[in-house]
């Protein structure tokens, strides 16, 4: 027992120095030229692996500026790379028919993007787009799988993370499906409260378009805007321009069960 555990150890240590000997710049294609050194404390990557590989990707490692409005991969492109947000926020959306689309998720620093193109098929199954000027850091999926052997502790904690995206999915999955639209709408707001929080006025601290909420509400822009007026006109709201603010938080919540 003793002697598996010292081979474990061992072979752990060896791969670790094969990971550092061979880690890979980070690079950054599809984004501006890098603006400044890795290691931000918003960063999942850094902030979770050992401290030796970690001073490596210090070393190595730089962010990379996504502009507003920029793809960072597409559905479909081949995956190649992992990215790991530290400013700004990144949307994950799907095609929902030509001239529409599905929002998956409204991703903020310290949440991971691209390992959705791990596994067999080695394809985005979704695209990313900057909603905002953001920083990411970024490494090539072989890496990345160097990485996990690698570094056990962080492999568990990628997984940690990745099961609690998982239920999380199904948990929206199911709310899309039983809600009702007003009840969609009203969870958009209150889970857009929960991810970004308040700036000092109570407003949400993040504003997205109209169209951008209800993609991700599962509805259409003349129907997400009704039901936000119809919200306002309750008190439940306030709205001023794309600022949002929850004034009832117990019956706004009423609609989500309803």
């Amino acid at each position: 027992m003793m002697l598996a555990k010292q081979n474990s150890s061992i072979a752990a240590y060896w791969l670790s120095r094969l990971f550092l000997y061979r880690l890979i710049p980070f690079t950054f294609a599809n984004m501006d030229s890098i603006k400044r050194l890795c290691g931000a404390s918003t960063c999942f990557l850094c902030n979770q692996v050992s401290d030796e590989i970690f001073r490596a990707i210090k070393a190595k490692g730089t962010q990379g500026q996504i502009a507003k409005g920029q793809i960072l991969f597409k559905e479909g492109d081949k995956a190649d790379t992992i990215y790991f947000i530290t400013e700004g926020c990144i949307k994950t959306h799907m095609k929902w028919s030509e001239d529409r689309e599905f929002i998956l998720h409204f991703n903020r620093p310290g949440e991971v993007l691209g390992y959705r193109g791990m596994g067999g098929d080695l394809k985005y199954p979704i695209s990313a787009t900057a909603l905002q000027k953001s920083y990411v850091c970024s490494l090539s999926l072989d890496s990345f799988d160097r990485l996990l052997d690698a570094d056990p502790a962080f492999a568990r904690k990628f997984l940690n993370f990745h099961i609690n995206e998982l239920r999380d999915a199904e948990k929206r999955m199911r709310d899309l499906a039983l809600m009702e639209v007003k009840g969609r709408v009203a969870n958009t707001v209150i889970t857009l409260e929960a991810q970004f929080g308040c700036d000092s006025l109570g407003f949400i601290a993040i504003e997205l378009k109209r169209q951008d909420l209800a993609y991700y509400a599962g509805t259409v822009y003349e129907t997400f805007f009704r039901m936000l007026k119809q919200l306002e006109e309750e008190n439940t709201l306030e709205l001023n321009g794309k600022k949002i603010k929850i004034l009832d938080r117990k019956l706004l919540q009423a609609y989500c069960t309803n």
